[in-house]
């Protein structure tokens, strides 16, 4: 019987943990794009060619949702109000620049505006790391800019602002464990854990200097 009442208390903790992080997701909003071949392709139709993105749809694309995939999404909606004020913003329509490859962060991106990673060989300025960038140690760089009106937006994520101690110290010694397949159970529930309340802190409680933004023009 203890084993019992046991286990259906890990259950309804569980089921609530889950509830109130979809919950925290739900707090991130949401990003309204048009994509002009949804309408040449008659997958919707014509004036209706504006698609819905939230963070759920980001974890579906990546598989999960952690710190990086969250910025992502954050930093995208940020910067598309910032550049295309009181209007719905078009795939494709900006030029985008990192200082550092990170594949979470750039996926979520790629996902939003449809600029793909030095995807066509005559297009390599859609999307591209510029190491040039780069700032100090922690931080990533990026700049996004319109391609009609050159209005350019620079954004720096300091981690140095944005973690703790505690969290930096997990990520730098559990996730290449995990890499190997070398984690412990306890280890991957506490990367499990850090990474939940990174995202929560990304959305509700973001540290001050973690995320900033500033029009270069």
């Amino acid at each position: 019987m203890k084993v019992k009442n046991l286990l259906i208390a890990v259950i309804i903790l569980l089921g609530f943990t889950a509830n109130a992080q979809t919950a925290i997701y739900k707090q991130a909003g949401e990003i309204k794009i048009k994509d002009k071949k949804a309408d040449v392709a008659g997958t919707m139709l014509k004036d209706k060619d504006v698609f819905t993105i939230n963070l759920f749809d980001i974890g579906k694309y990546d598989g999960h949702i952690c710190g990086c995939n969250t910025a992502g999404f954050i930093i995208t909606k940020n910067v598309l109000e910032k550049l295309f004020p009181n209007e719905i913003p078009t795939r494709n329509s900006m030029k985008i620049s990192i200082s550092d490859y990170n594949r979470d962060m750039i996926d979520a991106i790629s996902f939003i505006t449809g600029n793909r990673l030095t995807q066509y060989a005559g297009k390599k300025d859609e999307f591209v790391v510029d190491k040039s960038l780069a700032g100090s140690k922690g931080q990533t760089i990026l700049v996004f800019e319109r391609k009609d009106n050159g209005k350019k937006i620079q954004v720096v994520l300091d981690k140095n602002f944005l973690l703790t101690k505690d969290e930096m110290l997990a990520i730098k010694t559990i996730k290449p464990k995990m890499a190997k397949k070398e984690a412990t159970k306890a280890e991957m529930q506490k990367f499990a854990e850090v990474t939940r309340g990174i995202v929560e802190k990304e959305i509700i409680n973001l540290p001050d200097n973690a995320i900033t933004y500033k029009v270069l023009n």
